[in-house]
């Protein structure tokens, strides 16, 4: 299986939006940047800041001289910030107690508006924490939140609490005397009512996946996954394909073993959905850890013949509708050991 990255189409998605919502972006790498491979993604894309979930994400890209936002550091990992110069966004007591402990110099304040994950609630948390990391030498730069989802009601009920509690950070480094560079942001599917804010966090969008706030956007799909036909059969009425015999033919039909499966992103769930060859659509009889079945009663094919398994005709939305599942975890479940990676 091989696995093709636009980065091109990367970079004119980051520069798109960045463009429709008026605002400097923060580009999100976090799990290999979803999979399409994060050291390659900074080379190309241009961004302020980029950010990550753990310390052990950011290494690399601070080697690259990248400025990193660590989004959920840990109570033990949270030590590497400081000795690689990433900003953690701290959103819980005990990782600031140990932020300072280990001698971070700088950090972020994440802040919990209603999603319920990470992050400080209310005003008085938001203060007490503010206060602690001024008093203790740590430079807050800024405060940020995430959207729990991109309806309108909910995106104002969270700005109005994030502000409450920006109010609150400002306030407590004033009386520290601590009052310096400070930056706000959110994520970007909140765009539309995101304004007053500084920087929106961009995602999914950036690699080609639509949401609330990029209608309109031509924004261009940065992954494809194709394969090949290794062995080609007929079965019978009745024979059976896969572990188990997971299929069974209810006529005689051709058979096309496929280059990869569940060891490389193509899921046992996958069974039943579409794919293309030879400008065709054929269905998927049957998931192993290596290969899968591809039926067909009309179309024949021939060893070497290539599948398309991830494009825009059968994108990451449409795969993760038949699983039952979310783009973010199809797109992540290419990313595995033997990936052949492309860049184009």
């Amino acid at each position: 299986m091989k696995t093709e990255i636009n980065l091109g189409a990367i970079k004119r998605n980051f520069n798109l939006i960045s463009k429709a919502t008026e605002k400097p972006l923060i580009l999100m790498c976090k799990a290999d940047a979803y999979g399409h491979g994060a050291a390659r993604v900074v080379r190309e894309v241009s961004a302020a800041y980029y950010g990550v979930a753990t310390e052990e994400e950011g290494i690399p890209l601070r080697e690259l001289g990248k400025n990193v936002l660590v989004t959920a550091p840990s109570f033990y990992g949270v030590a590497l910030c400081r000795r690689y110069g990433m900003i953690p966004l701290i959103g819980d007591m005990e990782v600031a107690k140990r932020a300072v402990a280990c001698g971070v110099e700088r950090c972020r304040i994440k802040v919990n508006s209603g999603m319920n994950r990470l992050g400080f609630t209310g005003d008085k948390e938001c203060f007490a924490v503010a206060r602690f990391l001024a008093r203790n030498g740590v430079a807050v730069e800024g405060a940020d939140t995430h959207y729990k989802d991109d309806s309108d009601l909910n995106l104002l009920r969270q700005n109005d609490r994030f502000k409450s509690a920006v109010v609150a950070v400002r306030s407590a480094l004033a009386e520290e005397g601590r009052q310096g560079r400070f930056f706000t942001s959110v994520t970007e599917c909140g765009a539309t009512f995101a304004k007053e804010f500084d920087f929106l966090r961009v995602g999914l969008a950036a690699y080609g996946y639509h949401n609330a706030s990029t209608a309109g956007i031509p924004l261009e799909l940065a992954m494809k996954v194709y394969s090949e036909v290794i062995k080609v059969k007929t079965v019978k009425a009745g024979e059976t394909l896969g572990y188990t015999g997971a299929f069974t033919a209810p006529k005689k039909l051709k058979a096309y073993t496929v280059l990869g499966g569940y060891g490389d992103g193509v899921a046992r769930a996958d069974a039943g959905r579409r794919v293309f060859a030879a400008g065709r659509r054929l269905c998927v009889a049957a998931v192993s850890m290596d290969t899968f079945e591809m039926i067909s009663d009309h179309v024949d094919l021939s060893v070497g013949t290539r599948v398309i398994i991830l494009s825009r005709t059968a994108d990451a939305a449409y795969i993760a509708k038949h699983r039952g599942t979310i783009p973010y975890e199809v797109l992540l479940g290419f990313n595995v050991p033997r990936a052949n990676r492309v860049y184009v």
